[in-house]
């Protein structure tokens, strides 16, 4: 998949952004509350506890996982074509909430493990330890263009929290360059959200959940065609 077909994913999901802004706006305020929840709570409520700040930031992995699969996972259901309401969107937190928060938790795990092997190699400064901080830079950008699949491949396959990261290692490695798009595409949506500040709230966890769920049906459709291609009789 080339830039023109990126280009097109991307002018669809905000096409489909702009044809359901209402549910784009209300599930993305879900999606910030109950993700933050715990945390919201903790700036809220007068507690000064060691404890109180260390359940609440656990606790916050796993609904923000959890909110963020239940996103992918109505998102996925406008690009098909079936009606979403809120109940949808519970449905989707409960049944993913558990596998989501452990990927979140891995997802920080990897970018920590990176980033503390670039510091590392940069207070030795020899070709070695330079050539492997170049490495973990890449491994920095791999990671992040990896876990742009790990969601749809969960929510739309409903499978295990290892076997949706080897199967986004898989398609990332096997399409870098639709990867790489979309990696830049979300980076510059991020990025003007955070400017913005107000897109947070109201529209970025939509659209990215959106813009890479079309990705994923893009690309999986190779794959499926592949299938069907080797289950073909052979004519004689």
């Amino acid at each position: 998949m080339g830039f023109s077909a990126s280009w097109r994913l991307f002018v669809q999901a905000l096409k489909t952004s702009y044809d359901h802004i209402g549910k784009v706006m209300l599930f993305n305020l879900i999606w910030f509350a109950m993700g933050f929840a715990p945390i919201l709570v903790m700036t809220y409520l007068p507690v000064n506890s060691d404890i109180f700040f260390a359940a609440c930031l656990i606790t916050t992995f796993i609904t923000l996982g959890g909110a963020t699969a239940a996103i992918h996972y109505v998102m996925s259901r406008i690009i098909s074509g079936e009606d979403t309401s809120v109940r949808d969107f519970w449905n989707g937190f409960k049944q993913f909430f558990a596998r989501g928060g452990v990927i979140l938790f891995l997802a920080i795990l990897g970018f920590t493990i990176l980033v503390f092997n670039i510091w590392f190699s940069g207070n030795y400064p020899n070709t070695v330890f330079l050539i492997l901080a170049g490495f973990w830079v890449w491994g920095i950008i791999y990671w992040y263009a990896m876990l742009q699949f790990v969601f749809p491949f969960l929510t739309q396959q409903n499978v295990g929290v290892f076997l949706s990261l080897k199967r986004a290692a898989l398609i990332t490695l096997d399409n870098p360059l639709a990867s790489g798009i979309l990696l830049v595409l979300g980076l510059v949506v991020i990025v003007l959200s955070a400017v913005l500040a107000a897109p947070i709230l109201i529209f970025t966890a939509s659209f990215l959940a959106l813009l890479q769920n079309y990705f994923y049906n893009e690309l999986m459709l190779k794959y499926d065609t592949i299938e069907t291609e080797e289950e073909l009789p052979e004519v004689e």
